[in-house]
C-alpha cells in the first residue's frame, strides 16, 4: 500500500504532538526551585539514635549472689554460688566443712568476698580444725554489740539484747543460755550457735 505524502505529513504532526504533550508532562511532575527551574529530589536521611537517649534508662542493680571458688583441704572443693554478702567462712560451709588438719591459721573467716574469690586451704597435719574454728567464733562474753551484728541473723536490735542480758546476769555460762535472752527461740538458736563461743 503507497502511503501519500499527505498521509506522510499527517503522521509527522501527529509524532509532533505527542513529543510536546510527553515533554510537558515531565515537566509538570518535576519539582521546581524558588527561580522555577527544576531542582534535584532532596534526599531524607534518617538518623539513628545511637542508646536510648529519650527512653526510661534501666538502672543498674547489685547481683544477690556471688560465685566464688574453693579448693585445698575441704570436704567438696569447687565452684559455689552464695548469697551476698558471703563469708570465708560461708564459703567452707558450702564446701561441706574442713578435711581433718587443715590449716587455718591464715584463714580470716569473717572477711567478706568478692565475685570470683578463689579460697585455697592448705594442710599442716598440726591440731584440729574443729579447734581452730571454734577461736574464730565471735565471743557471747567478751563481743560487742559491732561484733555480734557480724553473726549471720543478729541485728542490731538483738546484739542490744545480748549485751543488755550479759550486764544484767554476768557473763554466759553456757551456749545454751542464749536461748533466756528475749527473742532467740529455736531457729535462731540453732542458726547462730555454731558461729558463737562463751
Amino acid at each position: 500500500m503507497k502511503v501519500t505524502n499527505r498521509k506522510r505529513i499527517g503522521i509527522i504532526v501527529c509524532l509532533f504532538l505527542l513529543c510536546v504533550c510527553g515533554y510537558y508532562l515531565i515537566i509538570a511532575d518535576t519539582p521546581m526551585k524558588g527561580d522555577g527551574s527544576p531542582s534535584d529530589t532532596p534526599k531524607i536521611v534518617k538518623q539513628l539514635d545511637k542508646g536510648n537517649r529519650g527512653g526510661p534508662v534501666e538502672k543498674e542493680t547489685k547481683a544477690d549472689t556471688i560465685l566464688v571458688y574453693v579448693t585445698g583441704a575441704v570436704e567438696e572443693p569447687g565452684l559455689y554460688e552464695l548469697q551476698s554478702p558471703a563469708t570465708v567462712k560461708s564459703a567452707i560451709e558450702a564446701s561441706k566443712g574442713l578435711l581433718p588438719y587443715a590449716d587455718v591459721n591464715h584463714l580470716h573467716l569473717e572477711d567478706t568476698l568478692e565475685e570470683s574469690t578463689h579460697i585455697h586451704v592448705d594442710f599442716n597435719f598440726q591440731g584440729s580444725p574443729e579447734e581452730l574454728l571454734r577461736k574464730q567464733n565471735i565471743s557471747i562474753n567478751d563481743g560487742t554489740e559491732a561484733d555480734l551484728q557480724k553473726i549471720s541473723g543478729i541485728g542490731p536490735k538483738m546484739a542490744k539484747k545480748i549485751v543488755d542480758y550479759r550486764q544484767e546476769h554476768g557473763p554466759f555460762k553456757s551456749l545454751e543460755e542464749l536461748r533466756q535472752v528475749k527473742g532467740i527461740g529455736p531457729a535462731l538458736y540453732k542458726k547462730i550457735v555454731e558461729k558463737v563461743r562463751l
